[in-house]
């Protein structure tokens, strides 16, 4: 099942470190604002890891996020 992950692309700032941990389920648009590439792209952990590292906290998981 795949995860449902979050790009608030109003808080992205385009800094890629979601491509770099997770690659194959994160992408960047030509203004390099991140967007879900394939939620079932990588592993669980992996996007955890991009997650907790976007500087901006743009990145979330349905249900786990601050709002």
């Amino acid at each position: 099942m795949a995860l449902d992950i979050r790009v608030n692309r109003d808080l992205c700032m385009g800094s890629g470190q979601c491509t770099i941990y997770a690659p194959k389920t994160f992408a960047q648009d030509e203004s390099t604002i991140a967007f879900v590439l394939d939620p079932d792209g990588g592993t669980e952990e992996e996007v955890r890891d991009a997650i907790s590292a976007c500087p901006t906290g743009a990145l979330s998981l349905a249900g786990e996020d601050d709002d």
